[in-house]
């Protein structure tokens, strides 16, 4: 094999790779903002009473003694169940309670009874952490694929159009 063509299968094998990396981290962002987006979305509330409650050890950042407490709800037509480490869960059969369901995928964001409030929906430090460091390691290799000359920049940008292009896909899929 030659200079010239080892250098050529090279830089397919380069481009390929990048467009790989452009799709998982383009994957990331897009499956971290569809978190946030769900974790803010509209909700309905649906009226209820806790028909049982169970409590159970659950360790929780070191502390052994974090009690997690799981309640069945009864609204009706729709049966919920939710667990947390939340104290304002530790509520007895029979209590009523108004749940402020989430309209993108039916999870419960809010839990209200007897005047508290428990919040239930997922943090945001997480998905805000990966989304910076997913595009923080997508510049990364731009910069790189660019500074090391691998292949031209008309390329590079080509592969940052597959990966943009194929990451919604890839969301929707759950690859």
């Amino acid at each position: 094999m030659t200079v010239g063509r080892f250098t050529r299968v090279l830089r397919k094998v380069f481009f390929a790779a990048v467009a790989l990396l452009s799709l998982a981290l383009g994957g990331v962002v897009c499956l971290m903002c569809q978190v946030l987006a769900g974790r803010d979305a509209p909700t309905y509330r649906v009226e209820g009473h806790v028909t049982s409650h169970e409590q159970g050890a659950l360790p929780v950042g070191g502390d052994e003694e974090a009690v997690s407490h799981t309640i069945a709800v009864d609204a009706g037509d729709r049966h919920y169940r939710v667990t947390a480490v939340d104290p304002g869960l530790d509520l007895p059969p029979g209590q009523p309670v108004t749940l402020d369901v989430s309209t993108a995928d039916g999870s419960i964001a809010y839990l209200r009874a007897g005047g508290g409030v428990v919040d239930l929906r997922q943090g945001v430090i997480r998905p805000v952490l990966l989304i910076t460091a997913a595009l923080l390691a997508l510049g990364a290799v731009y910069y790189g694929a660019v500074r090391l000359n691998v292949y031209p920049p008309v390329a590079t940008w080509l592969a940052l159009a597959l990966g943009a292009v194929l990451a919604p896909v890839a969301v929707f899929v759950r690859v």
